[in-house]
């Protein structure tokens, strides 16, 4: 068994062009514990404990889907009190991204896993422990981000840290 979650890829390049806002989140919160840059991600349907033969069913029916590539513009700074968490969010979401996490939560759905929240809400994790400041949400400059793939992703512990390692790369059109 495996902790797995569909998420969005982001190119290494992309990671570093969250650090200023991660910077700036952090001078919000400064007591809580920043995310590693290799690990911000954008989860499209967190999976939880799977198994290797429900992992190939997800792998090929995720190898099916058809979605066209977009631009995920991200703009404020907002904390969800429970779990205590800084993130980075759109204002608008794009459809092409609600297209692909609805497919993507059919065939989790059907495969036997359900959402585990009631809405999707997009949103990139900056930092943890956070406790929220009154001044959140907060409007930010615009960030810009090119989205031509997401992933299955593994949640492991190496050497005493949580790292997200992808598994399965799925170019989107």
């Amino acid at each position: 068994m495996q902790r797995l979650f569909f998420s969005l890829k982001f190119t290494a390049s992309q990671q570093q062009q969250l650090l200023p806002y991660q910077q700036q989140a952090l001078k919000i919160c400064p007591e809580s514990k920043a995310v590693d840059s290799d690990n911000l991600h954008l989860t499209l349907f967190f999976l939880g404990q799977v198994d290797a033969i429900k992992q190939q069913h997800l792998v090929a029916t995720a190898q099916q889907i058809k979605a066209e590539a977009f631009s995920l513009t991200l703009d404020y700074l907002a904390c969800f009190a429970r779990p205590k968490i800084l993130y980075l969010a759109p204002s608008i979401i794009a459809p092409e991204l609600l297209q692909l996490q609805q497919q993507l939560a059919s065939i989790c759905n059907v495969a036997g896993f359900s959402e585990i929240h009631d809405k999707y809400r997009p949103h990139i994790t900056l930092a943890r422990h956070a406790l929220c400041p009154a001044t959140l949400p907060l409007p930010v400059q615009p960030l810009a981000l090119a989205v031509s793939q997401f992933a299955l992703y593994l949640s492991a512990q190496q050497e005493g840290r949580i790292r997200y390692q992808p598994l399965y790369s799925f170019s989107l059109l």
